[in-house]
């Protein structure tokens, strides 16, 4: 749901230029003095926001806070020309080599890398152009990590100017050098998985275009495996269910149609299992949130991606389970024979629920009922503790579950920077 509520939201605009890695200055530790230095290395990150300001907390192994709001809104440091906004994320996965990633998406278009612990700047780059007073915004969605000298930055929004020049065109990957956070120039386009839809206007039907929006991204071997909203323009139509198949060998681009399903922009890994990613497609309704509509198109598949391809193994379909609730959004994964998913309240009839979802059998059993309405957030399952981080704005907390007699036993929360005000949205396994 952040994807729709971003779109409406006022986001603070901060100016940044394109490609502007920074490394002036360098410390003996490497990269630009910036953040203050962290005691210990991060294993998690959480995001506060209320979508105009945001702050970033690292918390240690045991889910001990070690600074409660390292980088915020309201930061100002050495090297950036770009402070964060209210419209945060970090990469599927970050880099595993002391370094911690941050994108701000819609409108401000940025993503920066820090070290960790040292807080250091290595650079911070814009993922388009300058595009005058056209209003276009790229929209970064992921920061894909392939090698030391190459990520990839999904860019979720597509440049109606037919004349735009390719970095400012979007609707594609594309690459940085994580190094220095320089674009390279290298573009993956996805346009060729754009196709028409029907819209309802006042006048009747009409054919629009359909856009691939890209969004989040795993890499297994050398294919990236990136989800694809496919929504038009004015989000008054969608595709049928697609991810993206990027062969980074060649750079080329194939289609894997995901049957029944619409709006399958999260792409995730699957602890322990390399070969496997979850696909999270929340459907689509017109009018938004139409609930018959959402049922008929929204589930979740698992996918095995290997040397002679790339096969769906199971797909969990909620308009199979007409009784369930659909627990599709902040999808985050436990095996790849179980996730956890939000049911979205209403503000009048429900509130929101997380569910535990068993992908073979179809069950679902109830973790946590909140008291509000898109209050739970992206929770983060770490298979080393086996413990279950879930974000719930209504609590003011980070919410801690425990794997018992096979599902989870809530056994604590955490108060994340209570003084800002800001309520926890997202929590982040940071290796």
């Amino acid at each position: 749901m952040e994807r729709e509520l971003h779109l409406t939201l006022l986001i603070l605009i901060a100016s940044a230029a394109f490609g502007c890695g920074d490394n002036s200055s360098s410390t003996s530790s490497g990269g630009t003095a910036a953040l203050e230095a962290l005691d210990t290395m991060p294993r998690y990150a959480v995001v506060s926001s209320d979508f105009s300001s945001s702050s970033i907390a690292t918390l240690d192994e045991d889910f001990v806070v070690i600074d409660e709001s390292w980088i915020n809104s309201g930061t100002t440091y050495p090297g950036l020309v770009a402070t964060l906004s209210g419209d945060v994320v970090l990469p599927s996965r970050q880099a595993a080599d002391g370094t911690f990633a941050v994108i701000d998406r819609f409108l401000t278009d940025v993503v920066t890398r820090f070290f960790v612990p040292s807080g250091n700047l290595n650079g911070q780059v814009r993922t388009h152009g300058d595009v005058g007073e056209s209003g276009f915004s790229s929209n970064p969605q992921d920061f894909i990590f392939a090698s030391e000298d190459s990520a990839w930055a999904p860019r979720y929004e597509s440049n109606l100017n037919p004349s735009a020049p390719p970095e400012n065109q979007g609707n594609d990957l594309i690459e940085v050098n994580p190094s220095d956070m320089s674009v390279t120039g290298a573009r993956i386009d996805l346009s060729s998985l754009d196709v028409t839809a029907t819209a309802m206007t006042p006048d009747g039907a009409v054919e629009v275009d359909v856009f691939a929006r890209p969004s989040r991204g795993v890499l297994v071997g050398s294919t990236i495996v990136v989800g694809l909203d496919r929504i038009s323009a004015n989000f008054d139509a969608a595709g049928s269910g697609l991810v993206a198949l990027v062969d980074l060998e060649d750079e080329s681009v194939a289609g894997m149609e995901l049957p029944g399903l619409q709006s399958c922009g999260n792409v995730l890994p699957v602890p322990g299992v390399p070969s496997k990613v979850v696909v999270a497609c929340v459907g689509f309704a017109v009018p938004f949130g139409d609930e018959p509509q959402v049922r008929a198109s929204s589930g979740i598949a698992l996918l095995d991606v290997n040397e002679s391809g790339v096969t769906i193994e199971r797909v969990w379909r909620v308009a199979d389970h007409p009784s369930d609730a659909i627990a599709v959004n902040s999808v985050a994964v436990v095996d790849e024979q179980r996730v956890v998913g939000v049911a979205t309240g209403d503000f009048e009839t429900t509130v929101d629920e997380l569910y535990l979802i068993d992908l073979v059998t179809g069950s679902q059993e109830l973790i946590h009922d909140s008291i509000g309405s898109f209050v739970i957030g992206l929770s983060a399952y770490d298979p080393d503790s086996k413990m279950l981080y879930v974000p719930d704005a209504a609590e003011n907390a980070v919410l801690e579950f425990a794997v018992g007699e096979g599902s989870f036993v809530e056994v604590g929360s955490t108060e994340i920077a209570p003084s800002l005000s800001l309520p926890p949205t997202k929590v982040y396994l940071l290796d």
